[in-house]
C-alpha cells in the first residue's frame, strides 16, 4: 500500500466519480453545467441572470432541484417557485446565497442569503420541496430569518463533526468577529457561536471558503485592505481555534477562494478590474511564516472570478472580459486539473469547459466543502451494521480499499469492487480509495462517521416529592425526539402526576418508552400534646393521614407496620408514628400516661386466725394511688394481733375506693397426741388433750379430754378438737405388742416421819423408788379426813405446808397412786398409808 501511495504523488490523477448535490450549476448570463456524465457539459437552459451571487443544489442521485440567485427560486423545471421572489440576497453580492440541507428531514433546505448591504444581513428562507407536486415552494413563514447583521456578500458552510449538521459560517464587516450557526434537525439555531479572531477584516466582498476536511475558513478582502485570512476551524463546536492575516504579493483584490480535496492547498484569485492573477499556497503545514512564503503564480493570463471545487475533485475558475484575443474566454470555464498538487503539477486548464456560448461572469455557486470531499458512495452507518462503498468502475481495473479501522485486523482493507466492512467503533473513519486506470493510479479519500445505536430509557416508573420537578434527560446525539405533548426537545419536565412517553428519532434507531410518574405530598403528622388518661377512658390517637405514605407506629419496643392511620392505647407509653414517601421520613411523637383506677379488692377476705402469731397486712404499691389504713397511717403494712376490723382507702383522680376486713383471734389449739406409740399388749396408756375449753370428739366414740387406751388393741386414735370457730385434728396410732412387755424388776419405798423443820434432812415426804414413773399422783390426808396436798409430780412430794402455813405435828394419811411405764394398768400401783410429821 505504501508503494501505491508514493506512486498517487508521480502520476497524473484521473479521478473516479459520483452523483452528488452539486452535480448541476448554474451562473452568469443563463449559463450551466452539469457533472452527471462525468465530466462537465454546458447546459442553456438556465433563467438566471446574475453578475456574481448564485447557488443551485441537486438531491443526492445528482438530480436538480433548484436554484437561485439570492432573490428569486427556480425549481428544476426552470419555473419560478411558488413564493420564491423576493429573498433578501443580492445577485451582486459575491456569494448572495448558498443552499444546506436540513438534517434529519431529506425534503427540506435552507436558502442562506446575503446582501451587498450589511444591514440586511444573513437571512434564511426554507424550501419544502414536497409542496409544489414535488417541485417545492418556499414556506413562507420561515421567509428571510434574520440570522446577522453587519455581515455581507460571504457565506460559507461545511459539515459538522457528527456527520449530520452542518455549520454556516461568517465573517462580520470590519470586525474580528466569526460567527457559525449550527444546523441541526432541530432548524437553525439563531444563537451562534463566536469567535474574535484579533484581526479585522474591511472591504469583505470577497469569497469566504471551509476546507472540505472542515478544518480550515479562508476569506479575502478588497482594496484599500486587500488582505488573506486563514482560520483554524473546530467543525465540532464551531470555533476559530487560531487565525492569521497576510497581503499577497501579486493579487491586490482577493476574490475568489477554494481548498483543494485533500484540504492542503488554498487558491485564492483576483477580481477586480483588469488583475488576472490566480495563486496557490501550501496550508499543510500551520504556519504563517511558511504559508506566506510557499505564494505560487497558477497563471495570469485571463480575468478570474470566482474560484469553485467541483464534485469532480477539479476547480473551475470564471473569467469576465478584457480579453482579446480570438476566443471569447467569457464563455468557458477554466480549471485547475490537479489541486492537491503543489506548483506547477496543479495542471491549469484554460477554456476547459465551452459553455454554449453564454457568458459565465464573475460568479459560480458555492457549495457545502464537505460535499466534495468524497467520490464513493457510502450507506449504512450505524455500529453493529454493516457498511457498504460503490464507486463508478467505468475504466478502473481493480481497486484498493482502506477503511481506516485498524481494529478490524485483516479486514481493514478489501479489493473487492463493492465492499463492505463492519466497524469495530463509533465515531470518524478515513476511507481510502485507490483506483488504478491502466497504468495511473487514483487515491480518494473521504472520512464517513458510524453513529452509535439510539436507546432510550426514561427509567423505572418513580415517585417524586410535589413541588421538586422531575426532568427527563433523554439526549442523545444524532437524535430527534418527539414527546407526549408534541414537543421536540431533548428533555421533558414533569411537575404532576403524569404517564410520559417520548419517541427517538435516531439516525439508526426509532425507540420508544413510557414512564409513570407520581408526586407525593409532605405528611402532615400530629399527635397531639402529651396526655394523662384514667384507665378505663378509652384514647384512640387518630392521625388521619391525607397523603399516600409507608408509615408505621412504634411504642415500648414494639412495632406495628399495620397500614391503619389510628391507634387505641390501651397501656402507658411514649408512641411514635412515622411515615414516608418520596417527600422524606416524618415523625410525630405523644407520650400517653394511663392513670389506674383504685383496686375495688384491697385487702384479703375476712380473716379467722386460729393462731396466736399476729397478722400483717399489706397494701399495694402504686405511686399513681394514695393509700390511708384505718389507723390514719398510710405504711405499705398494717399488724393485727387481736380481733379487729380493718379498713384501706385508695384514691387517685380517677377515683375512690374502700374495703374492710374483719379479723377475728379465736385461740390456739394446744393439743398434742404425740408420735404414734407400740405398748405392751396387756398395757394401756391415756392420750390427753390440754384444752379445757374445747370440745371433743374421738373416732371411739367418746367425748372427754383424754381417752385410755384399750390394752390388746392397736389402733389410730383420731380427736377432733373443736375451740370456738377453729377446728384441729389430731391423731396417734397405738400398737399392742406383747414383745413390748418388759420384766418389773422396780422398788417403791415411803418413810413413816419426816421432820420439815429446814435442817435439809428429811424435810420432804414423797416416794423414793428405782422405777420409770410413767404416771402419779399423790393426796394427803389429814386426821379428819381432809385433802391438804395434792401432787402429780414424784420429784416434789409434801413440803409440811398448808396454804403457805406450816401443818401441825401429828399424824397424816397418804394416797398414792403410780405406774411404772412397764406395768400394765391391771397392776397398777396403789399405796394407802400414814406418816408422822415431827418438827
Amino acid at each position: 500500500m505504501r508503494y501505491l501511495l508514493t506512486l498517487i504523488f508521480c502520476a497524473s490523477q484521473v479521478w473516479a466519480t459520483a452523483q452528488s448535490p452539486a452535480d448541476w450549476w448554474y451562473f452568469g448570463h443563463n449559463a450551466g453545467v452539469e457533472f452527471q456524465s462525468g465530466n462537465p457539459v454546458g447546459v442553456t437552459d438556465g433563467q438566471l441572470f446574475t453578475t456574481e451571487g448564485c447557488a443551485s443544489i441537486s438531491d443526492p442521485l445528482g438530480d436538480l432541484l433548484f436554484y437561485t440567485d439570492g432573490s428569486t427560486v427556480w425549481d428544476k423545471l426552470h419555473n419560478i417557485m411558488p413564493n420564491g421572489l423576493g429573498l433578501l440576497g443580492n445577485s451582486s453580492a459575491t456569494q448572495s446565497a448558498i443552499i444546506v440541507p436540513a438534517p434529519g428531514n431529506p425534503d427540506e433546505y435552507y436558502i442562506i442569503t446575503s446582501g451587498i448591504n450589511s444591514s440586511i444581513g444573513v437571512r434564511s428562507t426554507l424550501v419544502d420541496m414536497t409542496l409544489n407536486g414535488g417541485l417545492g415552494d418556499v414556506v413562507t413563514t420561515s421567509l428571510n430569518v434574520l440570522l446577522t447583521t453587519n455581515s455581507r456578500e460571504n457565506i460559507a458552510a461545511v459539515s459538522h463533526s457528527n456527520g449530520l449538521d452542518y455549520w454556516v459560517i461568517m465573517h462580520q464587516d470590519q470586525t474580528d468577529s466569526v460567527k457559525a450557526f449550527h444546523v441541526s434537525s432541530s432548524g437553525i439555531n439563531l444563537t451562534p457561536v463566536v469567535s474574535l479572531t484579533g484581526q479585522f477584516m474591511y472591504m469583505l466582498v470577497g469569497s469566504i471558503k471551509a476546507s472540505p476536511n472542515g478544518d480550515y475558513v479562508a476569506c479575502g478582502s478588497q482594496t484599500p485592505d486587500s488582505k488573506i485570512k486563514i482560520m483554524r476551524f473546530d467543525n465540532a463546536t464551531g470555533q476559530i481555534t487560531d487565525s492569521f492575516l497576510w497581503e499577497s504579493f501579486v493579487v491586490s483584490d482577493p476574490y475568489g477562494i477554494e481548498f483543494s480535496p485533500d484540504s492542503k492547498v488554498l487558491y485564492v484569485s483576483d477580481g477586480w478590474g483588469q488583475s488576472r492573477e490566480l495563486v496557490q499556497y501550501n496550508v499543510s503545514v500551520w504556519d504563517s511564516a511558511a504559508i506566506v512564503s510557499s505564494e505560487y503564480l497558477v497563471e495570469d493570463s485571463i480575468s478570474n472570478g470566482q474560484i469553485q471545487l467541483g464534485p469532480d475533485q477539479r476547480i473551475y475558475l470564471t473569467s469576465q472580459g478584457f480579453f482579446n484575443g480570438p476566443v471569447d474566454v467569457d464563455s468557458f470555464l477554466h480549471r485547475i486539473n490537479n489541486p492537491n498538487v503543489l506548483g506547477v503539477g496543479c495542471d491549469f486548464e484554460q477554456n476547459a469547459v465551452y459553455l454554449e456560448g453564454r457568458e459565465a461572469t464573475k460568479g459560480l455557486p458555492p457549495f457545502i466543502a464537505s460535499f466534495f470531499n468524497a467520490s464513493f458512495e457510502t450507506s449504512g452507518f450505524c455500529f453493529g451494521d454493516s457498511t457498504y462503498f460503490v464507486m463508478d468502475t467505468v475504466g478502473v481495473d481493480s481497486f484498493g480499499w482502506e477503511f481506516g479501522d485498524p481494529n478490524s485486523g485483516s479486514q481493514n482493507t478489501s479489493t473487492d469492487t463493492f465492499p463492505a466492512h463492519l466497524f469495530t467503533d463509533t465515531g470518524a473513519f478515513t476511507i481510502t480509495l485507490i483506483a488504478k486506470f491502466d497504468t495511473t493510479y487514483d487515491t480518494v479519500s473521504s472520512t464517513i462517521f458510524i453513529y452509535p445505536r439510539q436507546f432510550l430509557e426514561l427509567g423505572p416508573d418513580t415517585t417524586a416529592c410535589f413541588g421538586s420537578p422531575i426532568i427527563l434527560d433523554v439526549g442523545l446525539p444524532y437524535s430527534s425526539y418527539l414527546w407526549q405533548d408534541s414537543s421536540t426537545a431533548d428533555t421533558f419536565l414533569v411537575e404532576s402526576d403524569s404517564l410520559i412517553w417520548c419517541t427517538l428519532f435516531g439516525v439508526c434507531d426509532t425507540v420508544s418508552d413510557t414512564i409513570n410518574i407520581a408526586f407525593d405530598t409532605i405528611p402532615i403528622i400530629d399527635l397531639g400534646p402529651d396526655t394523662t388518661i384514667c384507665e378505663l377512658v378509652g384514647y384512640v390517637i387518630d392521625v388521619d393521614l391525607q397523603v399516600d405514605a409507608v408509615h408505621y407506629w412504634y411504642y415500648d419496643h414494639w412495632n406495628d407496620n399495620d397500614s391503619v392511620d389510628t391507634l387505641n392505647v390501651l397501656q402507658t407509653g411514649l408512641y411514635v408514628f412515622f411515615a414516608e414517601n418520596a417527600c422524606g421520613s416524618f415523625v410525630d411523637s405523644v407520650d400517653i400516661t394511663i392513670t389506674p383506677l383504685p383496686d375495688s379488692a384491697l385487702l384479703p377476705p375476712d380473716t379467722l386466725n386460729c393462731f396466736d402469731s399476729e397478722i400483717v397486712l399489706v397494701r399495694p404499691i402504686n405511686d399513681s394511688i394514695t393509700y390511708v389504713w384505718s389507723d390514719s397511717s398510710d405504711s405499705k403494712t398494717y399488724i393485727v394481733d387481736t380481733t379487729e376490723q380493718v379498713w384501706l382507702a385508695a384514691f387517685n383522680d380517677c377515683g375512690f375506693i374502700v374495703d374492710t376486713i374483719n379479723i377475728i383471734f379465736n385461740g390456739e389449739i394446744q393439743t398434742e397426741l404425740g408420735e404414734d406409740t407400740t405398748i405392751c399388749d396387756e398395757d394401756s396408756i391415756l392420750l390427753t388433750t390440754n384444752d379445757s375449753l374445747a370440745t371433743f370428739i374421738w373416732n371411739s366414740g367418746d367425748s372427754v379430754d383424754s381417752v385410755w387406751t384399750v390394752p390388746g388393741e392397736t389402733f389410730n386414735y383420731i380427736v377432733t378438737i373443736t375451740l370456738r370457730d377453729c377446728e384441729l385434728r389430731e391423731q396417734r396410732e397405738v400398737v399392742a405388742d406383747e414383745l413390748a412387755c418388759p420384766p418389773l424388776d422396780c422398788t417403791i419405798r415411803f418413810d413413816n416421819i419426816f421432820t420439815p423443820n429446814g435442817d435439809g434432812i428429811n424435810d420432804r415426804f414423797r416416794i423414793n423408788s428405782d422405777c420409770n414413773i410413767f404416771s402419779y399422783s399423790l393426796a394427803i390426808y389429814n386426821r379428819w379426813g381432809q385433802l391438804i396436798h395434792y401432787t402429780i409430780n414424784p420429784a416434789f412430794g409434801w413440803d409440811g405446808f398448808v396454804n403457805g402455813e406450816e401443818a401441825s405435828n401429828g399424824t397424816y394419811f397418804y394416797k398414792l397412786e403410780y405406774k411404772d411405764d412397764v406395768v400394765i394398768n391391771v397392776d397398777r400401783y396403789s399405796y394407802q398409808g400414814s406418816f408422822t410429821l415431827k418438827r
